[in-house]
C-alpha cells in the first residue's frame, strides 16, 4: 500500500475502522511513510493528544490536497489546538515530510 504525491512514493498504513481512526498515532514513537485516514467527505478536526512525535497533516478531497498543517506538536489533555480541513481523507506524515507540498497537489491514495 502506498501514497504517491509529486512522484514521491510513501509506504502507507490505512485506518478505515472507527477504532483505527480513533487510535491513529497515539502512543507510537515512529511513523514510517504515512498514515491514511479514510474519513468520508466533510469537515474534520484532528488533535495531537497522546501523540509522541510531531506530524505534518494534510487534508485531501477527491485526490487533491485542500489543507496542510506543518510540524504539529504533541500535546496533553490541556491542549486545545486542533488541525482542521475539508476532505475525504486525512494523511499524517513525520514532521518535515510535507515542506515541499502545496494545496492543489494531486494525491494518489493507492490502496
Amino acid at each position: 500500500m502506498a501514497v504517491i504525491i509529486n512522484g514521491q512514493v510513501f509506504g502507507a498504513e490505512y485506518m478505515t475502522t472507527p477504532d483505527q481512526i480513533k487510535q491513529g498515532m497515539m502512543g507510537r514513537k515512529e511513523l514510517k511513510g504515512c498514515m491514511v485516514f479514510d474519513m468520508g467527505k466533510g469537515y474534520h478536526s484532528f488533535w495531537m493528544h497522546k501523540c509522541l512525535i510531531p506530524l505534518d497533516i494534510i487534508f485531501v478531497n477527491k485526490n487533491v490536497i485542500t489543507n496542510i498543517h506543518l510540524d504539529c506538536q504533541p500535546c496533553d489533555l490541556e491542549c486545545d489546538k486542533r488541525y482542521t480541513g475539508i476532505g475525504d481523507h486525512v494523511v499524517e506524515f513525520p514532521s518535515g515530510t510535507c515542506n515541499n507540498l502545496k494545496v492543489g497537489d494531486r494525491v494518489n491514495l493507492n490502496y
